[in-house]
Formats: structure tokens, sequence, C-alpha cells
């Protein structure tokens, strides 16, 4: 039978010794460690923030829709499905939150997090900020976080543009934990600001089980 067809039960059984990181080929090792591993962010499951409260229910919840503001549509219900969700000029410094992010037991806290926006504006009058605000806890006595977020770079097209923030590694917590997001725009008293997606990158440790 050909090596390439044995078929090993363990790493052991086929080498005979325990196989280390240092061991793999480059590919393997560099695709085990990446920072590529990411966690969605759902921008249909924004809430809206009103007096740092959720909204209440004769608000609908704090629940983005056609009519909320900020608010949550397609691009174009005829030609362009995609949705956004849109601060408008009038309603420009609203805050929305994420959904708690659970900590994921691969992720390693000794490196940094960054939190990636998709952004547009709607025309080039306001070089528009969105500050990504982050709030962390893990196991243990609850206490009130410090917040450890920080503002993206300006706008400066009307095109849809990647901006990120950088949670510092010196304020990420072990696994198990979880970390609350939420993002407030600047000013932007003349044009429409537009968010079409997000989601956060991180560097993987070895899992142990």
């Amino acid at each position: 039978m050909a090596v390439d067809q044995v078929c090993v039960k363990s790493v052991e059984d086929f080498f005979g010794h325990p196989i280390g990181i240092g061991d793999l080929h480059d590919d393997v090792s560099k695709d085990l460690l990446s920072a590529q591993t990411f966690i969605p962010l759902d921008i249909t499951a924004l809430r809206i923030i009103d007096g740092n409260e959720i909204h209440n229910l004769a608000n609908h919840g704090g629940f983005l829709a056609e009519d909320s503001n900020p608010n949550l549509m397609r691009y174009n219900g005829a030609t362009d499905k995609a949705l956004r969700v849109t601060w408008t000029a009038e309603n420009d410094e609203i805050e929305v939150q994420f959904p708690p992010v659970m900590i994921p037991p691969d992720l390693d806290d000794g490196e940094n997090v960054v939190v990636h926006l998709l952004l547009a504006r709607e025309a080039a009058n306001d070089d528009c900020q969105v500050d990504v605000q982050a709030f962390q806890n893990a196991v243990g006595t609850y206490a009130s976080d410090t917040e450890m977020g920080g503002k993206t770079t300006a706008l400066t097209t009307t095109d849809v543009e990647e901006k990120t923030v950088t949670l510092a590694a010196a304020d990420i917590a072990a696994h198990p934990g979880f970390l609350n997001i939420s993002l407030v725009p600047d000013a932007h008293a003349t044009d429409d600001l537009y968010l079409y997606g997000a989601w956060i990158e991180y560097t993987r440790k070895l899992r142990t089980s």
C-alpha cells in the first residue's frame, strides 16, 4: 500500500512520537495560528440605544426597521437588495449595539483583536468617523469594564470603505468571557452614513481539548 493511502488513526501512530507546532509544514502552522479567524457581527441584530438604554417596547424594543432611526433597508428594493444601516443626516449621532460576542476558546488573549466595519457616505461633504465602543467581562465577580475601543479613521470617499479599530491585547481577557460592542457616529449633518457589514478578526491559539 502506498504511503499516501495509509489510514492513520493519530499523528503518534504514523510518526511514532508526538508532533509539535514547529514540526508542521510552514503553511499548516501559519493556518493554525492565523489572525484571519473571524466572528461575523450581524447588522440586522443591532439595537438602538436611547439615553444609554435599549429602546422601550413602544419603540419596537430598539430593533431597526425601515422607519427607525437609524434605519435598516435595502439599497434599492427593485435592483439592489443589499441590506444596510443608514444614519440619516438628521439623526446623525445615535448609538447602536450588537448582541454580546462570546470570546472563543481558541482566541489568543495575548494578541490584539480588530473590529472591521464596511462603511460609506452619501456624498463628499462629511469626513465622518465612527466610534467603536467596546467593553469586556470574563468569568468571576462581575465588574463594570472600562471602554477599550476607539474611532475609525474618517471616511474620505463615497465608495464603501473598510475601517478598523484595534482592541489592545492588554485589554482582552481570556475565554470564557464576552464583548459588548456599540457604534456611535460622529456628527454628519449633510451626508447620510451607511453600514453594510461588520466582523471581528482575532489570532488563534492551539486548542488543548
